[in-house]
């Protein structure tokens, strides 16, 4: 799912991959725990394909549960109707599919079918994996025989009847599903088809970015054209001149599917980011570039357009104005476009401006985990009530030339609340810092609750601590420098217990000044 969503908060700086968060889980990780016991496996060739096959089709992220073991299930899916549990895959006989042979694997992935005939969920995209080739169904299913066995049951699902009755989706297939091999198109070159192939089979991205109908069968004329999905929305990814990807080359496309990082100072945030976390960081880069010749070559996806074109009153929009003032300006910055590679920009934001303001609402509720150099946001669930994040969601919607549809109510607001992972009132009035090996970290210490808050305030004292850290350490890179002080910075805030939302717009502020700093000549140091 393709979303660019400003991050605010606090920075920390890193050069490392961007890490998952608590709700995430690590594909490599689990691909290769699958493979370390088994050392004669991991040299077969067509187990290496499949290996390759499971990280591009993201395997691992739905059918490993965040903490558990790699492919023993467990992964809430969360949809209109309820929670939908990933199975477990492992090679456990009673409890993951040990007892499967190669045409039980098959049927379910080309028919939608468990072993035992029942009808699977289309939370399991089958109708993207049934186009996957016979030979790249080969080696999946020999790496897939390489998986540890592990014995674990996942929860049961929280559907509703009737929807609990499997037999049911006979009539959603007859309907939707239509089984069948990919068919190159003979007009199109190599390259072409490679995307094509990895886009609508493996990678099943029409299932995220196409929109569903209350049968949640896709609305194929409206491929690509964006959806919602886990109560995020996933944009226009067509070649229509409303959708971002239409101004993109395919250049910065390909670096966008690498690395989650857009033109325009935004971020992959929310789901998107996590499949680039766990599926396309790992693709070749000549499997990337396929993908992206291939989505810039689709037609436009008829983007679909908000019911209503009611205009939010003017007194709301400057309440909004003002929330985003006292709680979003230090990061973002008062015209929107936040801070390069440290907070991703809010104007001409395509997640903030998509037809619906899921995206900008659920950021509000849930936050994010700092990824890298971009910075964590905190929660604001328990600091602003639901007229409030619908003033402000409707403001950046409308501010700094966006023009999207300020259809943002507090009655959305207070629905999509009940379903968001927020955290708990004690967990937003606490502060997580990042962690750090201690001699990085302790020469940021040694200067002192005290004289790290002063240099907050203070651009002479600033200098003198960035002065004295490189010093101290003068092998670190500017950003190991921002992070050590913003994370010495954090536990002095940390102490004071301000709500996480404060301290982050304080750590922004505080990272921002530690990095205008290193750019100046550094201050004498002291004794």
């Amino acid at each position: 799912m393709l979303v660019t969503l400003a991050s605010n908060g606090a920075y920390a700086t890193s050069t490392a991959p961007p890490q998952p968060s608590a709700s995430q889980t690590d594909a490599a990780a689990a691909s290769n725990a699958a493979l370390a016991s088994n050392p004669a496996a991991a040299k077969d060739p067509l187990v290496a394909r499949g290996r390759y096959i499971a990280l591009a089709a993201d395997c691992g992220s739905c059918h490993s549960a965040p903490g558990g073991q790699p492919y023993a299930g467990g992964y809430p899916l969360k949809s209109d109707f309820g929670i939908i549990y990933g199975p477990n895959i492992t090679q456990d006989v009673k409890t993951g599919i040990g007892s499967w042979t190669k045409a039980d694997f098959e049927r379910a992935l080309r028919e939608g079918r468990s072993k035992d005939g029942s009808y699977l969920y289309p939370a399991m995209p089958y109708d993207a994996y049934t186009k996957m080739t016979a030979a790249d169904m080969d080696a999946l299913w020999a790496y897939m025989k390489t998986v540890k066995p592990v014995s674990y049951t996942p929860p049961k699902n929280t559907l509703p009847f009737p929807l609990t009755v499997r037999s049911g989706l006979a009539v959603w297939q007859d309907l939707y599903f239509k089984p069948g091999p990919f068919v190159p198109n003979a007009a199109k070159d190599a390259q072409w088809n490679r995307g094509a192939y990895l886009v609508d089979a493996l990678a099943h991205c029409t299932d995220c970015h196409t929109p569903r109908n209350i049968a949640q069968g896709p609305e194929t004329q409206h491929v690509l054209a964006g959806a919602k999905i886990e109560g995020w929305y996933a944009p226009d990814i067509s070649s229509d001149s409303n959708s971002k990807l239409h101004g993109w080359s395919v250049e910065e496309l390909t670096k966008f599917l690498k690395s989650g990082t857009t033109p325009g100072n935004a971020k992959a945030f929310g789901p998107m980011q996590e499949t680039v976390h766990d599926s396309l960081r790992f693709l070749k880069d000549a499997d990337l570039r396929a993908m992206a010749v291939y989505l810039k070559d689709q037609p436009g996806g008829t983007q679909l357009e908000a019911t209503t074109k009611a205009k939010w009153p003017a007194d709301r929009l400057a309440d909004g104005k003002l929330v985003y003032e006292n709680n979003c300006s230090s990061c973002h910055q008062s015209n929107g476009k936040g801070i390069a590679g440290s907070v991703p920009a809010l104007a001409n934001n395509d997640a903030v401006t998509a037809s619906e303001p899921y995206n900008v609402v659920m950021a509000m509720l849930e936050g994010f985990p700092a990824q890298g150099t971009w910075g964590a946001m905190g929660s604001f669930a328990h600091q602003l009530s639901d007229d409030q994040i619908a003033d402000v969601t409707n403001y950046v919607r409308t501010a700094w030339g966006n023009n999207a549809i300020p259809n943002a109510t507090p009655w959305s607001v207070s629905n999509w609340r009940k379903n968001a992972s927020a955290p708990s009132s004690a967990e937003a009035d606490g502060l997580l810092c990042p962690s750090l090996a201690t001699d990085v970290l302790q020469p940021a210490l040694a200067a002192g609750p005290a004289a790290l808050k002063q240099a907050a305030r203070d651009n002479a004292k600033m200098s003198a601590l960035v002065g004295q850290y490189r010093t101290a350490r003068p092998q670190s890179s500017k950003a190991q420098v921002v992070e050590a002080l913003s994370t010495a910075y954090c536990r002095a805030v940390a102490a004071d217990h301000v709500s996480s939302a404060r301290a982050s717009a304080a750590m922004a502020n505080f990272a921002q000044s530690a990095a205008i700093s290193l750019e100046q000549k550094p201050a004498k140091t002291t004794t």
